[in-house]
């Protein structure tokens, strides 16, 4: 396609704090592979100002986690 943007502002960022929170669990997955998937989303839940569950989803949407 042409090119075009369509997203609203909103969207854009959405997308650009889903891309952090993604971002960030891959870097803490990397430094403490031994750690419990609960317990990175609740650094990355702290650090972001977010639910642990709304962080867990965003993971999920992104397919960086999958539930048992």
């Amino acid at each position: 396609m042409g090119g075009f943007d369509l997203r609203t502002p909103i969207e854009k960022e959405r997308e650009a704090q889903h891309s952090e929170i993604c971002k960030m669990y891959a870097e803490l997955i990397e430094k403490c592979p031994k750690a419990s998937p609960n317990r990175l989303f609740t650094v990355i839940a702290s650090r972001t100002n977010r639910s642990v569950p709304g962080v867990r989803g965003i993971l999920i949407q992104h397919m960086l986690y999958k539930p048992r």
